[in-house]
């Protein structure tokens, strides 16, 4: 059995969510105490009964792009767009249907690509349009790229602009939303912050690695797909801050471990607007330098995003974290936890 095998599971897609919960916080949450082992129901609106005065929550403020836009060849093949990030005045997409390189793809509001470079269904494209144009014809055209598993969610185009984003969400750049961050309620927020929880941001915007199969090769190099990042000062000052006082941070999924966790050096030298961009893949047995606790989702298999969670569990116990991980995984199926992106929650603490 190869590594990613291990971290297999079999869902039942009835709990594979179509819609967020509503409100967003009456999400459930499975509370998992590393320090002594116990894990509990809750629901996401009791966050403030597990973290608590001193504590820092970080959250991921990039926001998603209504990505996903639909046109056709000149011959009228027709063909989607994926878009995933910016290069210049160029953007890496992913295409569906036959595509060569030179090619013209036209779109709605006199918008076109041209392909130049192809690899796979991996393309480099450029867009006729001025970038303040081009976004304001995106934002009229473009679909939010919801992953395929609610594509026939009941939600509309409308709905799913509000839902698939977080409430906090402000830098366009992510082709996929950072979905723990979407049980948060500004109501719920505010209640924390009144009760001495203090909040920070990052942004990791989320590109091609989340779309990408894992293979071993990956793995034995412990690299991903690069993604963007950046983190303020003020978010570096209030790290600082908090764990001088003996405060928890707290991360709001794992796009924020990736970025924190990638800048750590640097966050812990004090130094002022840190920005890059990684492909740091987080397995079991790495340290964990900034992050104390995580708030997650409860993801695919044989995904990434669970390798990150078992190193995580592993790092604060001394079990085996990916058999730890599996075994609340077990559980939330046999509770009727609901699953991925519009599901429920995890904290670990």
């Amino acid at each position: 059995m190869t590594q990613i095998e291990k971290y297999n599971y079999l869902l039942p897609e009835r709990l594979i969510a179509k819609a967020p919960a509503s409100p967003r916080d009456s999400s459930r949450l499975l509370v998992f105490d590393s320090a002594n082992g116990i894990y509990s129901d809750e629901i996401f609106s009791n966050l403030g009964n597990y973290i608590g005065p001193g504590d820092l929550i970080i959250t991921n403020n990039s926001k998603v792009i209504p990505a996903r836009i639909f046109g056709h060849k000149k011959t009228g093949g027709k063909i989607e767009l994926l878009l995933i990030e910016q290069k210049a005045d160029c953007w890496q997409t992913i295409v569906g249907g036959k595509i060569n390189i030179g090619d013209k793809i036209f779109f709605a509001e006199n918008l076109e690509a041209e392909i130049l470079e192809k690899n796979g269904k991996e393309c480099i494209v450029r867009f006729n349009l001025k970038i303040d144009i081009f976004w304001q014809v995106l934002d009229k055209i473009g679909h939010m790229p919801v992953p395929p598993y609610i594509k026939n969610s009941e939600l509309s185009e409308k709905d799913l602009r509000r839902e698939y984003q977080t409430v906090y969400a402000q830098n366009y750049g992510s082709a996929a939303a950072p979905t723990a961050g979407l049980h948060f309620t500004k109501k719920l927020m505010g209640e924390l912050e009144l009760n001495g929880v203090k909040f920070a941001s990052i942004d990791l915007h989320v590109g091609l690695g989340t779309f990408s199969p894992i293979e071993e090769e990956d793995i034995k190099k412990k690299k991903l797909h690069l993604e963007n990042f950046s983190v303020p000062f003020s978010t570096v000052e209030k790290i600082i801050s908090a764990k001088k006082s003996g405060g928890r941070i707290i991360s709001v999924g794992t796009t924020t471990v990736r970025a924190l966790e990638s800048a750590a050096d640097e966050i812990l030298l004090n130094k002022k607007n840190i920005s890059g961009a990684t492909d740091i893949f987080i397995q079991p047995g790495d340290k964990f330098q900034i992050v104390d606790g995580l708030i997650t989702n409860f993801h695919l298999p044989k995904s990434s995003l669970m390798m990150l969670v078992a190193a995580f569990i592993e790092s604060k116990t001394d079990l085996d974290g990916r058999e730890k991980l599996l075994e609340l995984y077990n559980h939330a199926i046999d509770n009727n936890y609901r699953y991925y992106s519009f599901g429920d929650a995890m904290l670990i603490a």
